[in-house]
């Protein structure tokens, strides 16, 4: 009886597991639409890898979404675009590389400029030594 029991528990944990995944997917289905998951690839172009081992691939799809990329296994460059649901179109720029994965886009945040004061800070950091006295000019 007590293995049962703890079977039923175990049982019981699967559903609402797998439940909750089935709602997740129910929802992106209802945000996506019909016309994204019947998207069709329009165009499809793949280099082959030359001697450096360097490719290039690019493809479009039905619904508007462009993508391109080019590089190496050290290095990658690409750009993708896409309308948003909100129509608004959305370019994308990226490379990646050993210092990481960095990308651009108007659509992205962008940080506030440095205040004043802090960039007189930084200035004077660089320009003056610990006691406060003027460093060497030959070093600035």
């Amino acid at each position: 009886m007590r293995n049962f029991l703890i079977g039923m528990v175990l049982l019981a944990l699967i559903w609402v597991e797998v439940d909750a995944r089935l709602v997740r997917v129910r929802r992106i289905r209802r945000l996506v639409g019909a016309s994204e998951r019947d998207a069709r690839i329009t165009d499809f172009r793949v280099s082959p890898t030359d001697d450096e081992g360097v490719f290039k691939y690019a493809f479009k799809t039905s619904n508007g979404i462009d993508v391109q990329a080019a590089g190496s296994p050290l290095e990658t460059i690409g750009i993708y675009s896409y309308t948003s649901p909100e129509g608004v179109p959305i370019e994308t720029r990226y490379i990646a590389d050993e210092l990481g994965f960095h990308v651009v886009g108007r659509h992205l945040p962008q940080p506030p400029p440095t205040p004043d004061y802090i960039l007189r800070s930084l200035e004077y950091i660089r320009t003056h030594t610990e006691d406060g006295n003027l460093k060497n000019p030959h070093f600035l």
